[in-house]
């Protein structure tokens, strides 16, 4: 049986205020603090997998595509392998916004961590749901990190597969007993620890989530042709306009956008942007700043800046500095270059 912090029930707060701005003081500087953190890129964009490979190199991860009738639900699956004392990875992450809600599984006895804010440190449950956010949150694990699931679901996605009312667990984690009931989640968690493969476990939630497909909710047809032009032009497009092609007025996409994504659409076509531009920062390419901020359509580099201090709470430069396989050249590269220092 499965420790029990994975049948937990209950909701969990995710905390957006700023940690102790420690390492926030000199954008673009090397910090000693940022040796007790880590990030990675948003693994739930299928699209950027390639990029991130080639970047990490990572053995422990396992990805999996979903099965073709959960295509409009469901982006993709990650087997995340167990790592020891060892590994060499700091304790905590940072988590910025990414244009997903991530459903996690562990599949270990082991404490999954903590999420941390300045109201105080609040233990996540073992399998649980973490709707959209609008900023940053910090998690802090425990020091053996087991394996893990992660279902990287669309936001309509979660809505028809859950019956969930999103603005409610917008910037919130919910426990997968209140999601599917107690008993459920039990036998889902517990199936899934005793597959032997990754494959198996990928198998298993087709199974799992193409019934529950067949029984839920149906998104809003113009929500789900927004959130794919969203998706598609990466958050490059006005929000008056978008309603005018879609033939609706603006305030019933915002409304629709609240019931079935959780956030406004100004709000997630910033997070499409911001996205983006990390992806392409991690490229082994190496964009330059002004192509950066170009391509993902901010007015200038001091708007990129402003956007991640915003949604990431440190600048570029900091950010890519926590990413364990960021490749050396990138930190002179970008330290020196960057718009971080101009502000």
């Amino acid at each position: 049986m499965v420790a029990s912090p994975m049948h937990s029930g209950g909701r969990v707060p995710v905390y957006l205020e700023d940690p102790p701005r420690r390492h926030l003081e000199t954008p673009g500087a090397p910090d000693a603090s940022a040796e007790r953190e880590h990030w990675w890129p948003s693994l739930a964009d299928p699209r950027k997998r390639a990029t991130f490979a080639s970047v990490s190199a990572d053995p422990s991860l396992a990805f999996g595509r979903p099965h073709p009738a959960l295509l409009p639900y469901v982006l993709q699956y990650t087997g995340i392998a167990a790592m020891g004392d060892g590994a060499g990875l700091p304790s905590v992450q940072r988590v910025p916004p990414e244009c997903a809600v991530m459903l996690t599984i562990s599949l270990s006895e082991s404490p999954r961590g903590s999420v941390m804010g300045a109201d105080g440190t609040r233990d996540l449950p073992g399998a649980g749901l973490a709707g959209l956010h609008e900023r940053f949150y910090l998690i802090e694990y425990a020091a053996r990190r087991g394996s893990a699931l992660l279902v990287a679901l669309t936001p309509p996605g979660a809505y028809a597969l859950f019956g969930l009312a999103m603005r409610e667990v917008a910037n919130e984690h919910v426990a997968l007993g209140d999601l599917l009931g107690r008993r459920r989640a039990d036998r889902l968690v517990d199936e899934l620890v005793s597959a032997p493969t990754w494959d198996h476990r990928f198998a298993v939630l087709d199974r799992v989530l193409t019934a529950r497909a067949s029984q839920g909710r149906e998104p809003d047809g113009v929500l789900l042709r927004a959130w794919e032009e969203l998706a598609r032009c990466q958050g490059q497009v006005r929000i008056g306009r978008l309603a005018e092609e879609l033939g609706c007025s603006r305030r019933y996409l915002e409304k629709r956008f609240g019931e079935q994504v959780g956030l406004t659409p100004k709000t997630v076509a910033r997070m499409w942007r911001f996205q983006r531009a990390t992806h392409l920062l991690m490229d082994p390419g190496a964009p330059t700043w002004r192509e950066v901020s170009h391509t993902c359509g901010y007015t200038d580099q001091a708007h990129l800046v402003k956007d991640f201090r915003l949604l990431a709470g440190c600048t570029p430069t900091q950010l890519l500095g926590l990413h364990p396989h960021r490749p050396d050249r990138r930190r002179s590269h970008f330290s020196k270059t960057g718009p971080d220092e101009r502000r």
